[in-house]
């Protein structure tokens, strides 16, 4: 059996059906017998078949440390982290078939039945989740659970309702408990590990003390996504109207759509300023600005044709260090001079932890309402919590429009890098 980890189910099983249809015989298949996570799993065969598969791996896989941020998403090899497991039978496949007679027939010799009656409590299956108890022959299915159903941990611990995860096993906090947090992370849904007897500094994963605690509220918890962060409709007591409440609506003050800043559609101010009279918010495209002038000319303009009350965000590109240089500047003393422009969208890269520090506190000192980035990658998302984090007194926006439009902002997949980061930008 083999690990494979940081590659999807998808592009494993096309490599899995590559190397089984070069196969002369059945038997010298390999088999996707264990989904751990989304991008975990484990491979069973005869040995010098997974050996041979795990070649072929390794021949379509990017090394590791490979730097692949200028090829386009749907062009870059996988990278796959392989490793050969301890276990040296292929379990959880059919090569394992021919052991379940033998075995049911030596259990039912020593009186080693199982019947559903025998069990008081739900017990779910590993490929599916149903659960056993509804099993005709329950022994039988244990042994065949064991041998040659493959194991589906995702869907085995997907269950409405479920509020606690107790994971029994010997791996402390690096054993099951943490896939299983993987997979239910965002839902809500506690994990603690019993096998781990002192919690480690940053985890989420409960441990063995969280069994002994007599008060619910003090056992460890875990944060439901949807119920702190998802839209809610509320009536509003001053035109009894129903409208979407969300983060982004308390910073923005109107609905959560927005029309981003992108030259040479929102370049033009009259077109902003329509979509702002609908009550929406749009950004002004400073990629199309090229001059202080023209920018103070459309700004003028821009504000002559939105109503009172109604704010300006400009959107400017860091990467094109003459236009920021000038664009900046011009922004923090329109707003001196009491111009609505309260936001500050910055495109075309993302700037340092330390760069980013200074113009927080130049745009807070100004009168600006709120900051926000469109990073090209999971990387550069991270530089955005980053900054987040530490001027959490002041809103930030992250805006992703990854690069199926063309690779305009950059080479990556619209969900992967969002995927990979979810989990930190909910935190």
């Amino acid at each position: 059996m083999a690990s494979m980890q940081g590659v999807s189910r998808q592009v494993l099983e096309s490599f899995i059906a590559e190397f089984n249809s070069c196969q002369r015989d059945n038997d010298l298949h390999v088999f996707l017998s264990l989904v751990n996570t989304h991008d975990q799993f484990i491979i069973s065969g005869e040995l010098k078949s997974v050996v041979k598969f795990v070649k072929l791996v390794r021949s379509k896989s990017a090394p590791l440390d490979e730097d692949q941020s200028q090829i386009p998403f749907s062009q870059r090899k996988p990278k796959v982290r392989v490793s050969y497991t301890s276990i040296t039978a292929p379990y959880h496949c059919r090569l394992l078939d021919g052991c379940i007679d033998r075995q049911c027939d030596h259990a039912v010799s020593r009186g080693w039945v199982l019947g559903a009656a025998d069990m008081q409590i739900p017990v779910r299956a590993g490929d599916d989740g149903h659960d056993i108890r509804g099993e005709q022959d329950l022994t039988r299915y244990l042994f065949q659970s064991m041998c040659s159903l493959p194991v589906n941990w995702p869907v085995a611990t997907d269950h409405a309702g479920t509020t606690h995860i107790v994971d029994f096993g010997p791996g402390g906090l690096s054993g099951f408990g943490s896939l299983t947090f993987r997979n239910v992370e965002g839902q809500g849904v506690s994990v603690i590990c019993a096998g781990a007897a002192v919690s480690r500094t940053g985890s989420p994963l409960g441990t063995k003390a969280d069994l002994f605690k007599t008060q619910l509220s003090d056992v460890t918890s875990a944060p439901n996504w949807f119920a702190r962060h998802g839209p809610r409709l509320v009536r509003t007591v001053h035109d009894d109207q129903i409208h979407i409440n969300s983060p982004m609506h308390h910073i923005l003050g109107k609905p959560p759509v927005m029309v981003a800043g992108m030259t040479p559609t929102t370049s033009n101010e009259s077109f902003v300023a329509a979509i702002n009279s609908a009550g929406y918010y749009a950004e002004l495209g400073g990629g199309g600005i090229h001059t202080e002038v023209d920018l103070n000319n459309k700004i003028s303009n821009l504000t002559s044709q939105i109503e009172p009350g109604q704010t300006i965000t400009l959107n400017c590109m860091y990467f094109d260090p003459r236009q920021w240089q000038f664009q900046f500047p011009a922004i923090l003393r329109m707003r001196r001079e009491g111009v609505p422009i309260t936001g500050l969208c910055i495109g075309g890269g993302v700037p340092s932890l330390e760069n980013a520090r200074d113009i927080v506190s130049s745009l807070q000192s100004a009168g600006f309402m709120h900051i926000a980035f469109k990073p090209a990658d999971a990387s550069a998302i991270r530089v955005v919590l980053a900054i987040a984090k530490e001027n959490s007194m002041f809103p930030v926006l992250l805006q992703w429009t990854g690069g199926r439009a063309g690779g305009h902002h950059s080479f990556e997949d619209f969900h992967q890098p969002i995927l990979e980061t979810y989990g930190a930008i909910r935190s």
